[in-house]
């Protein structure tokens, strides 16, 4: 047993064999170190929900980003003047997106007095194209009329506050021009879209598409606050679709949301992407 004492301690006190030990202790030091480091490091940097800014105020987001460690950027503002002045209108990453620590949030927010924008000619434009026009300059498209003309759905004058507007004039941010359109000469008709189970603002501009006017908006008991009203879908149109069906240009589509998913029929999927198509290119029915 000395024995076997006396030629381990030689082994481990020979230069060679020590300079080995103390290399491995040093690497495995710095190994164990390092595990520790990046499991900190990745604990720090999970992701997280992203929280629903909307409707927020000034103040508030700022306070809210804060708690949430994230950085917050204006990118851009708009005028609606049923809305509060310096709360916010949008925000990207969008309220539900899985984002990490320190990640920049891009704001739209609502200014606190009108900004002017020029008005763009749309004339001779169709609705399609009108309606990216007046997007891109910040405004947007209201009540749509009709009256006979060879072009249909070429935009024939372009109104705001009851008049014809010029191109060039000023008019707050946000504002909507409304529309009148060519509808044919042989009693043309358009197609009735499928409303069902898209959110508020899909559902407006598949109305607008459609060369229809939006109807009444009804909300359930669900619907507590303007932030609900962002996530509701629609439950129910009037007049209801039916495959194959087409309306009147410029008929008004009454619409239903809710936040109850059990309310919302189910769709076909394939239904939706086939209207999809039909609306994309801009089919008119005689």
């Amino acid at each position: 047993m000395d024995k076997v004492k006396l030629l381990l301690t030689k082994f481990v006190q020979n230069p060679y064999v020590k300079t080995v030990l103390i290399a491995m202790g040093i690497s495995l030091s710095i190994l164990i170190v390092l595990m520790i480091f990046l499991r900190i490091y990745t604990r720090h940097n999970q992701s997280f929900t992203m929280p629903d800014f909307r409707g927020l105020a000034s103040e508030e987001l700022l306070e809210r980003a804060n708690d949430s460690n994230l950085r917050v950027e204006i990118s851009d503002s708009v005028y609606i003047f049923n809305r509060k002045p310096g709360s916010v209108i949008d925000q990207n990453p969008e309220p539900g997106t899985h984002v990490k620590k320190n990640r920049r949030v891009f704001i739209t927010i609502n200014a606190k007095n009108p900004i002017k924008v020029e008005v763009p000619n749309i004339v001779g434009y169709t609705l399609r194209q009108a309606k990216a026009i007046l997007e891109q300059q910040g405004l947007e498209v209201g009540t749509l009329s009709f009256r006979p003309d060879l072009g249909v759905n070429n935009v024939l004058d372009q109104r705001f506050d009851g008049k014809t507007v010029d191109p060039g004039t000023l008019i707050p941010k946000g504002s909507k021009l409304n529309l009148v359109l060519g509808m044919g000469m042989h009693g043309e008709r358009t197609g009735l879209p499928l409303l069902i189970g898209l959110k508020l603002n899909d559902a407006q501009n598949r109305i607008i598409e459609s060369s229809l006017n939006i109807g009444r908006i009804r909300f359930d008991e669900t619907i507590i606050d303007f932030k609900d009203s962002l996530d509701a879908r629609v439950y129910s149109q009037y007049p209801a679709y039916t495959e194959p069906n087409s309306i009147g240009f410029g008929a008004k589509i009454d619409i239903w949301l809710t936040l109850n998913q059990s309310r919302i029929p189910k769709i076909e999927r394939a239904s939706i992407d086939s209207l999809i198509q039909d609306v994309a290119e801009d089919d008119v029915i005689e």
